[in-house]
């Protein structure tokens, strides 16, 4: 049931080639240490060939009857996910957009008062600021002997 959720998942995200082909040596390398780990448990490090023989016919058995029946389930729970993703971003959406309607006049009259603070701003400041400079400017010379050629 793993390989079938696996399976799913990897056809309903739509992985690609090269992904799929990564993705399923992984799998396949993680199932044969998992078994080999129950095999070696069960049978007290006794390792058969009865073992190998009833894993194939248990898998060929799954296959057949049961996975047909996997994928489905597993396809109606990824709908089933998909569709409550929709509706709790569409539930989150509607009142964002909400407050952006209800929010653009506010904004439109701070932005336009900001800028018009910031003109005044600049018309008051930009002269004293400069004069200022210049002040420093001479102040700091001021303390600096003058420079001679020698």
């Amino acid at each position: 049931m793993v390989f079938d959720f696996y399976r799913s998942f990897r056809r309903w995200q739509d992985f690609g080639q090269i992904l799929t082909f990564i993705g399923d040596v992984i799998f396949s390398l993680i199932s044969i240490v998992i078994l080999f780990y129950f095999f070696e448990r069960a049978n007290a490090l006794d390792f058969r060939f009865y073992i190998i023989w009833g894993s194939l016919l248990g898998l060929g058995l799954y296959l057949k009857i049961f996975s047909y029946f996997t994928l489905r389930a597993c396809f109606g729970f990824y709908r089933l996910i998909s569709f409550l993703a929709k509706l709790i971003h569409r539930s989150i959406k509607i009142p964002i957009r909400g407050l952006v309607i209800i929010m653009r006049p506010p904004y439109a009259i701070l932005h336009w008062l900001s800028l018009l603070l910031y003109r005044i701003g600049e018309v008051i400041l930009f002269k004293r600021a400069r004069r200022i400079k210049r002040r420093l400017r001479d102040w700091w010379k001021g303390l600096l002997p003058p420079r001679t050629n020698g």
